[in-house]
């Protein structure tokens, strides 16, 4: 009968290990791309129209760690535009009578893109 050396067992082990830890498709993609894209949305909050405050978009990745955070005003009519890297963006808002605890990822689309923010 065959019995295998303790580091042969070891490495078959690892090597097992680090090939199933391989498949799949990988990490999702992560954009590094310096492409700007408008951003146009309304905010409302419990089923009304916010009235001030800000909407902050965060494009800063692993692949654009020193992309700064963009920020637009909420107009009195709960509308904002800004202007932003396309790719993942995480958004929050800030100002009196939104609420702080709204974080949201997105992914910006090249030549435009909406994103309403409903808070419940």
């Amino acid at each position: 009968m065959f019995r295998a050396s303790k580091p042969v067992v070891i490495l078959a082990t690892a090597a097992l290990l680090v090939a199933w830890g391989c498949g799949g498709d990988g990490p999702p993609a992560v954009s590094g791309s310096s492409e700007e894209s408008t951003v146009k949305g309304t905010v409302t909050v419990t089923g009304k129209l916010a009235t001030a405050g800000k909407v902050a978009f965060d494009p800063a990745t692993i692949n654009r760690r020193t992309a700064t955070v963009r920020t637009a005003d909420i107009g009195k009519d709960g509308s904002y535009t800004v202007t932003t890297l396309i790719g993942q963006n995480i958004v929050h808002l800030e100002g009196r009578g939104v609420p702080h605890n709204f974080t949201e990822t997105i992914d910006v689309k090249s030549g435009g893109d909406t994103f309403n923010i409903d808070v419940k």
